[in-house]
């Protein structure tokens, strides 16, 4: 995997003294050190529910090897520790087609999207390439690539190199297979990717549209000319203030009639309701009112 991925990839591995490190942390410890994280790197680490910021504090000290609290802030006073922490803190997103109803609701929609002009699709925060590989599939198979420009937004440099390099890990590639199998894709599974060095590597025919903005979304302007937000499962690991500040400048940012796309098991925030509609409850997909985009029902 070495091969395609930078040489500011982040190198830190596990060790053995540093496997229950992080492990006995009060609440307000990880309050703490999730604060002073988010001071020093402007991203809300600190605005995730308090389970889930035990769990991934706890990570990075044993991942990391850091002994305490002090040791970290050290650490991050550097850039380049900055950028492993940003690069390892979020969940792994590597599964294709995740939710596979969802994909066949969105084919639909864009099989009737109609706009005068191409349209960004934007992914605020995305953690690897499985959503963005898994719609410029969708779009190939539709034959609409050039109708999306793909704008792909993180804290981590290494992610977005992945993403522009097209790699995922081996590992998924049967499950990635058989979800898209159940989104009833036209083609073939296999004919989007090779296998090299052990690595997943998507077609760089369907890459050419993608572009990569370095930073956490909040603290940037939006793209202009977005008419597709994914924002799908994160805001589960927000706090309701956050979800609420980023619910309001993602859909703010979507032109009149476009869409976004939310986990199933998350719920808009009340505060953004009266500036979308929902289009699938099941799959809890929002339009914002205004026919500037205009989609069928998805049926």
């Amino acid at each position: 995997m070495a091969r395609y991925l930078s040489k500011t990839m982040p190198s830190i591995s596990s060790t053995d003294n540093a496997l229950n490190m992080g492990a006995g942390f009060s609440i307000k410890e990880v309050k703490e050190i999730a604060s002073f994280m988010a001071d020093s790197t402007g991203v809300p680490y600190d605005h995730a529910p308090v389970s889930f910021m035990k769990r991934r504090v706890s990570y990075i000290f044993r991942k990391h090897g850091i002994s305490n609290a002090e040791a970290l802030k050290e650490m991050l006073a550097s850039e380049e520790y900055r950028e492993k922490l940003a690069y390892d803190y979020h969940v792994e997103e590597t599964e294709m087609f995740r939710d596979p109803g969802f994909w066949r609701y969105l084919r639909s929609m864009l099989k009737s999207q109609r706009a005068d002009r191409a349209i960004n699709v934007w992914f605020p925060d995305v953690v690897s390439g499985g959503e963005v590989f898994s719609f410029l599939i969708l779009t190939k198979e539709l034959g609409m690539n050039d109708r999306f420009n793909i704008i792909c937004q993180h804290s981590s440099a290494g992610r977005l190199e992945e993403i522009r390099k097209g790699v995922l890990p081996k590992k998924n590639i049967q499950l990635n297979s058989s979800n898209y199998v159940r989104i009833e894709g036209n083609g073939v599974f296999e004919d989007h990717y090779t296998v090299e060095d052990n690595v997943f590597v998507l077609d760089p025919a369907l890459l050419k549209n993608i572009r990569t903005v370095q930073g956490h979304f909040l603290n940037m302007p939006v793209p202009e000319n977005t008419g597709i937000v994914m924002f799908r499962n994160k805001m589960l690991y927000l706090d309701k203030e956050v979800a609420e500040k980023s619910m309001k400048k993602l859909c703010g940012a979507l032109l009149p009639g476009g869409m976004i796309a939310v986990g199933a098991r998350e719920m808009m925030p009340e505060a953004v309701n009266a500036n979308v509609e929902c289009l699938n409850d099941n799959e809890k997909i929002f339009r914002k009112h205004g026919f500037e985009i205009v989609w069928n029902d998805g049926r």
